[in-house]
């Protein structure tokens, strides 16, 4: 099993590729048996097809969401949730927001599933 310092680090690269946009980088993460559920409640999106599609719509939509880890990253055996902030310029506007991802990872330290508790109305500044 993968110990905490790596569990930390995946969930760290994470933030800062998908802040980045390295759709192929994100892709590293994960097993190849993997599906994510993001936002909560929408359908899984399962494999690394599925999960291409999924992080390359992000990067369609032409913006850049910048996001940074904010508290602790808390491991538990295989498991960790940590919550980050997802700040969006829109031009004229700008978004502030935050999530709450768990992920579960397999023997080797891959992501096998993230679920994400993305709430546009958790203000991180509040």
């Amino acid at each position: 099993m993968a110990d905490r310092s790596h569990i930390v680090s995946v969930c760290d690269r994470y933030v800062e590729l998908v802040s980045a946009g390295d759709t192929d980088g994100v892709l590293e993460l994960f097993a190849d048996d993997c599906w994510i559920e993001d936002p909560i409640g929408t359908e899984k999106k399962v494999g690394k097809d599925a999960l291409r599609e999924f992080y390359d719509g992000i990067k369609a939509l032409d913006v850049t969401p910048a996001m940074t880890r904010i508290g602790p990253v808390c491991v538990c055996a295989n498991e960790a949730a940590f919550q980050f902030r997802i700040d969006i310029d829109l031009g004229e506007a700008k978004i502030a927001m935050t999530s709450t991802d768990t992920m579960v990872f397999d023997e080797a330290g891959m992501i096998v599933s993230m679920r994400a508790y993305a709430d546009g109305e958790a203000n991180p500044d509040a």
